[in-house]
């Protein structure tokens, strides 16, 4: 829920700039520690909450009207299936 209300921050360049370098850095962290993932009971729970976020994020993007909301909850469906694509052990 923070990903659309950062991009309706006063500067939305800004916000998206700050959230697209957080995401990245999380994603990097998750590849370079996929390991525990693959080898551990995190990987099938990693799955469910990252196709309950891709879900949702689509759901509520069909809803919104405010552009910026929807380029934010398309960039969260989209962390939603790069989470789900580690958890199933792809790089």
């Amino acid at each position: 829920s923070w990903l659309p209300a950062a991009m309706a921050a006063p500067t939305p360049v800004s916000a998206l700039v700050h959230s697209s370098t957080l995401v990245s850095a999380g994603v990097y962290l998750l590849i370079r520690f996929n390991i525990i993932l693959s080898t551990s009971w995190l990987g099938q729970l990693l799955l469910l909450l990252s196709g309950l976020t891709m879900f949702m994020a689509g759901l509520g993007a069909n809803f919104e009207f405010d552009l910026k909301k929807i380029i934010a909850l398309s960039t969260l469906s989209q962390l939603g299936l790069m989470m789900s694509i580690l958890s199933m052990g792809f790089f």
